[in-house]
């Protein structure tokens, strides 16, 4: 590849990484709750993250820098959904019950301030 299709590959990967990025911020600031501004700030931000750590390995291509971006891209693949799921967790214990409409909650019976009605299995009573 000549150096100008390269620099046209990289502006491309930068664009698009910037678009993700600011789709992301519109949804941060624009969806309503919690679980949905996750999403926006997880899979944008991942997508945005990822077309500027390549933007950059390719711009960087000459001095080895691509292998180090890449490692980037997998760590970032690695801890954005552990991050997110903590979050998710922290918002479910800290917020008001009535906020989230689930019409099945997994975690009520993790949660510890789950009564007992909220740990007996769905349909137990009626044998």
């Amino acid at each position: 590849m000549d150096i100008s299709t390269v620099n046209l590959v990289v502006v491309a990967l930068a664009a698009i990484g910037t678009l993700f990025l600011l789709i992301s911020a519109v949804g941060m600031l624009r969806l309503p709750d919690v679980l949905t501004r996750m999403h926006a700030a997880g899979i944008a931000a991942t997508l945005g993250i990822t077309c500027l750590l390549l933007a950059t390995g390719l711009h960087f291509l000459a001095e080895g820098q691509m292998l180090r971006m890449v490692a980037l891209i997998i760590l970032f693949f690695v801890t954005a959904p552990i991050a997110t799921t903590t979050m998710a967790r922290a918002a479910y214990r800290t917020s008001h019950s009535d906020q989230f409409l689930l019409s099945h909650d997994d975690l009520a019976a993790l949660s510890p301030a789950a009564g007992p009605e909220s740990q007996e299995e769905p349909g137990a009573d009626e044998e």
